[in-house]
């Protein structure tokens, strides 16, 4: 007979589900949840009958999903997040002048995009928590899909799989490739092919920033370049360029101060435009706060501001950035 799911299971046993898994076995969940181990195998039992399928097998002393568990353990945690985000939806539907944004943020976004829109944010909305987590591109979607952060803005060389979120490409920053101001190894204007002789500061490879380099380059035919050192940090890739270990392609915007100030220098190569490819993501199916909407339209348009100059003519190297 096809199994046929319950529609009045409760939220309840869900959580007991999901402890049960997070926790690892029935004792450790019970204690999580301060109750007993009999309540909590009660639940799970009842929640099998409801189902009609079996959640859990033995191995040994340990406690495993099974198939139709797996897929149980998925559904309960998107309903319970949707839960947590009504509440927080309707605890702010009033007036929207009070709540929380949570924001990831890859290196480059969240040191010279964010930072001076969510001050003005903040500023004009003392009433509203904003934090943004400035962390790895694959540790910002992963904090989007968790349902710790409501939205994140990254850099990826594609789209983020739309089978679980929303993505959208809200601009284009341009590269700049940058090397030390003394270096003499390397000219002020090199042809396209020259690209693939000169030693690279790079993020490490199994980093997305990383792919949207490589996909830059590739762009002009550069398929393979000389790795001096790879480093994890904008902030460190710009120090080991200015010791003159190598040069580096990173965001004209995160090197702009550097250039400024006589640290670093731009190298010219004509005839290219190597551009990255900046994604504004969240969760499929994620409701917005009326803080957050309004948020996210603030960060859609300082965005637009920031990396449409050179689509409109203007200077795209700025000397100071806000």
């Amino acid at each position: 007979m096809p199994v046929t799911v319950d529609n009045h299971i409760s939220l309840q046993k869900l959580e007991v589900l999901c402890a049960v898994v997070e926790a690892g076995g029935v004792g450790r969940a019970a204690e999580s949840l301060y109750v007993s181990q009999p309540v909590v195998s009660e639940h799970l039992r009842s929640l099998e009958s409801r189902i009609g399928a079996k959640l859990f097998y033995r191995q040994g002393r340990s406690l495993h999903l099974t198939e139709a568990g797996r897929a149980v353990h998925l559904w309960a945690g998107e309903v319970l997040r949707g839960r947590t985000e009504l509440d927080t939806l309707l605890r702010n539907l009033s007036t929207g002048s009070t709540g929380t944004v949570s924001i990831g943020a890859s290196q480059a976004v969240g040191n010279t995009v964010l930072p001076g829109t969510l001050i003005r944010f903040r500023r004009a909305n003392p009433s509203i928590a904003v934090t943004m987590d400035v962390c790895t591109i694959e540790a910002a979607l992963a904090g989007a899909l968790s349902g710790i952060n409501d939205f994140c803005l990254v850099t990826t060389p594609t789209p983020p799989d739309t089978g679980v979120f929303s993505a959208e490409l809200v601009a284009e920053p341009p590269f700049a490739l940058v090397a030390a101001a003394g270096d003499d190894t390397v000219p002020d204007r090199l042809a396209p092919e020259a690209l693939a002789d000169l030693p690279y500061v790079c993020p490490p490879a199994r980093l997305a920033a990383r792919r949207s380099q490589d996909l830059a380059l590739a762009s002009v035919g550069v398929h393979g370049r000389r790795v001096e050192i790879e480093l994890g940090s904008t902030e460190s890739v710009k120090q080991a360029v200015a010791a003159g270990l190598g040069v580096a392609l990173t965001w004209r915007h995160s090197v702009a101060p550097e250039i400024a100030a006589g640290t670093l220098r731009e190298i010219t190569v004509p005839g290219t435009d190597l551009r990255d490819r900046l994604y504004l993501v969240h969760r499929v199916g994620k409701r917005f706060t009326p803080p957050q909407e309004r948020l996210l339209r603030e960060i859609r348009d300082a965005v637009h501001e920031m990396f449409t100059a050179r689509r409109a003519g203007a200077d795209p190297r700025p000397a100071q950035l806000a």
